[in-house]
């Protein structure tokens, strides 16, 4: 099945709970056939994506990764992400989400202290991607698949097994030198960004003026700016219209509500500038993509 569009808060923290209390772990099969971004979004969790097939672009709060078969992706706790497919080249992935607290051990453990409190308290970090030509690739991608495996088939025990494979997940890419010091600057200027996302988020369906935003920011307009450019890839405007255009995605498909007032209802003003970005971002017109898809 196709990814749908992720539901998000007003701090663009995804809704959706991954595993339970008892066991925070997640595994999923998607790709991008019909929605080819999942749009900027973040979670508490960690998560682990590798890419079957297709390629297509991964934004990892300011850095963007060019990815293709066999990538595996590494997104921290806590940090911006989305993923937009190439269109000649479909992604197909599968993914991990999990709660650092499942691998959690007492004061004092030298696990907890030397590795997962330092993960959890975004003072250290994971490499952002590993590929085939990297070191300990082989075995870092051989346990994800057992990692996925085991959660999906739920033998006996498996849970006893899941937190296991963990360990030695997290012991070859430690192997490998693939944990870095965190960025603290990068830390302060992404919660700053994240204010802004949230009020964009919760606001995207009235006007939106650019200079309260960058009051917001703290920072300069030209700061502000180049800042929010780094982490979006976008300029303010273009996001705000992106955002909106993704919004009214899952309404031309589920609702009997016009293309006007949908429009509307998601923050233009204008129909004929609505169609017009829209085209722009699909390539195809709101009421084509309704037909084509519903």
């Amino acid at each position: 099945m196709p990814t749908p569009p992720i539901e998000v808060d007003d701090t663009l923290k995804e809704r959706s709970t991954h595993g339970s209390f008892e066991l925070p772990v997640e595994t999923y099969t998607d790709n991008c056939e019909i929605f080819h971004s999942l749009y900027n979004h973040w979670h508490d969790e960690m998560e682990l994506i590798y890419i079957e097939s297709g390629s297509g672009l991964v934004r990892l709060n300011k850095e963007i990764l060019r990815v293709k078969t066999g990538d595996l992706i590494i997104v921290n706790r806590g940090v911006l992400h989305g993923i937009k497919t190439d269109l000649k080249n479909i992604l197909y992935f599968k993914s991990i989400v999990f709660d650092l607290n499942f691998l959690s051990g007492p004061a004092g453990d030298l696990c907890q202290e030397r590795v997962i409190s330092l993960l959890m308290e975004n003072q250290a970090e994971f490499t952002h991607i590993i590929s085939p030509s990297d070191s300990n690739y082989e075995n870092i991608c051989q346990l994800f698949d057992e990692i996925h495996t085991c959660h999906k088939e739920k033998g006996s025990y498996y849970f006893v097994k899941l937190k296991s494979l963990f360990f030695s997940f997290f012991y070859e890419m430690l192997m490998g030198n693939y944990i870095i010091p965190a960025d603290r600057e990068q830390n302060k200027s992404l919660a700053s960004i994240k204010k802004i996302l949230d009020y964009i988020n919760a606001h995207y369906a009235h006007p939106l003026n650019a200079a309260d935003l960058t009051a917001m920011s703290n920072y300069s307009e030209y700061y502000f700016m180049k800042l929010f450019k780094q982490y979006t890839d976008k300029t303010l405007i273009a996001y705000i219209n992106d955002l909106r255009i993704e919004k009214a995605k899952p309404m031309l498909l589920h609702s009997d509500s016009s293309v006007t007032e949908i429009a509307l209802e998601v923050g233009f003003n204008n129909t004929s500038y609505f169609i017009k970005k829209f085209q722009q971002a699909t390539g195809i017109s709101p009421h084509k993509f309704r037909r084509n898809l519903s």
